[in-house]
């Protein structure tokens, strides 16, 4: 069925019976809710239908017409309504959550959250259950690489709301070019490490690294300071480190030993304790034989000795992708073109390395 002729028999319901939903409209006219979204979505932009939760009614001079009975419409006018999908409620992601929400409560908007558990077709279902809802706009994490994913995320560019990319980078094998993306610069993170660790007078510096979405970025960071700094590519890198695997740590800091590397970074936080642990009884000391930098920054200042450690900016992600899909849903297409913000990670220099 042509997009007209649904148009028409849309706009026939929602006159006939004031209010239409989704569910009922596809199975009617058998077409994907998907596809029923997006023409709600194209018609109450030209003022013919307001979108409701889970559906839509009369636009409100209509409803607010003598002999009918007035229905307060959700989201349009009144308050915005964000959804928020996120791989796993983790430390990580609680804190970009809460930056999320922060912003949105500052601009007179509500959150609401989905959560995908690391499933590229979750992220789908969690996306879908919140245009159902009613949202208005949509933050979403995909569970993998954009550039991974590929062709898997064609979808979100066919979504009828709003959509602001968070955490993860511009990938022009995905088809979101057209969308914002709002994500921490995680390569920056890694270069900023190396560069403290260089001034320090370290050659030779190790990655150990859980395989996390951050990963390659870290890597990609690491060797442009080595690029950059002069520093030697005979350092060890591990890039899918099995967390929990004591073993594996051993392994690495034999190495490291081995190719006579001075410093480390490590992702995340735990295994950078652990390899710190690990160390100490191999008679290592922190950071006078081996100099360690944490990426992370949940907990490293705890550590039996305070680790160094770079901070992504969770919060300041959530924040600035909420602020922005906000913008974006109050000036509509004026608010052109779509952004691609990196923000920069902090380093916070500790005992594991200085001294």
């Amino acid at each position: 069925m042509l997009f007209a002729q649904r148009q028409e028999a849309i706009l026939r319901a929602v006159r006939l019976h004031g209010a239409v939903r989704v569910t009922e409209i596809a199975e009617r006219l058998d077409v994907s809710q998907m596809t029923v979204r997006r023409d709600i979505n194209v018609l109450a932009e030209g003022g013919l239908v307001a979108r409701v939760h889970g559906g839509a009614t009369l636009p409100r001079a209509a409803r607010q017409a003598p002999g009918r009975q007035p229905v307060v419409a959700h989201g349009h006018g009144e308050r915005w309504t964000v959804g928020m999908v996120v791989p796993a409620a983790s430390h990580y992601h609680r804190e970009v959550i809460q930056g999320a929400r922060s912003a949105a409560e500052s601009m007179g908007a509500r959150l609401s959250l989905g959560v995908s558990c690391y499933d590229l077709g979750e992220d789908r279902i969690q996306a879908e259950r919140l245009l159902d809802s009613g949202v208005d706009g949509l933050l979403l994490t995909p569970s993998a690489p954009l550039g991974e994913a590929g062709s898997s995320l064609e979808w979100i560019a066919e979504l009828p709301v709003p959509v602001t990319i968070v955490e993860r980078r511009r990938d022009p094998r995905a088809g979101l070019d057209a969308l914002d993306h709002v994500t921490s610069d995680h390569e920056q993170g890694a270069l900023s490490a190396a560069r403290h660790l260089a001034g320090l007078g370290h050659r030779r510096i190790a990655l150990l690294a859980t395989a996390t979405p951050t990963t390659g970025w870290l890597a990609r960071g690491l060797d442009t300071a080595t690029e950059v700094f002069g520093l030697s590519r005979e350092a060890p890198r591990v890039l899918d480190h099995v967390p929990g695997e004591a073993r594996l740590l051993g392994s690495f800091l034999d190495e490291v030993i081995a190719s006579e590397a001075t410093a480390a970074i490590v992702h995340t936080d735990e295994q950078a304790v652990l390899l710190a642990e690990t160390a100490r009884t191999r008679g290592l000391r922190i950071p006078a034989d081996l100099a360690l930098v944490s990426y992370d920054d949940a907990f490293a200042a705890l550590a039996n000795v305070p680790l160094t450690a770079v901070a992504p900016p969770r919060h300041a992600v959530g924040r600035t992708a909420a602020a922005l899909l906000v913008r974006r849903l109050r000036d509509g297409a004026a608010h052109v073109p779509p952004q691609q913000t990196l923000l920069a990670p902090r380093i916070n220099i500790r005992a594991s390395t200085t001294s």
